[in-house]
């Protein structure tokens, strides 16, 4: 009896290290996409000029460029024009065109501060998919989290 408890008291201790080590993981990672992405998406929306929104738009199109999110979806299963992420990356582009267009009119000018407005709506309406692309991409190591998280609370509840 004194082994099964022991054998019983080993699974559920590596199991809850595993827990703690893929919930670690997730977030590191999950925390990398949100910093690259979404919190560049939401600084572009607020820039106060032009020059700036430029700024992060090229670094929101690296940072999806360098991560991959040119192309795929950010949903395992319902896979839809909202979460197609080529359609994101070409509006990322699109919008980067537009920010050029408006390059020679003076900042002091009613066109300009028009233009920059309608533009920061258009970004407002990007979605933040570093949860989704975390989602897709590592949902292998969320099920076995799950799963060995379920494992430790019966095995919790047999000692």
């Amino acid at each position: 009896m004194y082994s099964r408890d022991r054998n019983a008291k080993l699974k559920m201790l590596v199991s809850t290290v595993g827990v703690i080590v893929i919930t670690l993981f997730m977030v590191i990672i999950g925390f990398g996409y949100y910093r690259d992405i979404d919190a560049v998406i939401d600084r572009a929306q607020v820039a106060a000029d032009r020059e700036d929104m430029v700024e992060y738009l090229t670094d929101l199109k690296e940072n999806m460029e360098a991560i991959g999110m040119t192309k795929g979806h950010t949903a395992l299963i319902f896979k839809t024009p909202a979460n197609d992420m080529a359609l994101h990356y070409r509006a990322v582009n699109r919008i980067l065109e537009r920010l050029e267009s408006i390059a020679g009119i003076p900042k002091s000018d009613t066109a300009y501060q028009v233009a920059l407005d309608d533009i920061r709506g258009i970004v407002r309406e990007l979605s933040n998919p570093a949860i989704g692309w975390l989602w897709v991409h590592n949902w292998f190591f969320i099920v076995l989290g799950v799963a060995l998280c379920i494992y430790a609370f019966i095995k919790s509840a047999d000692l």
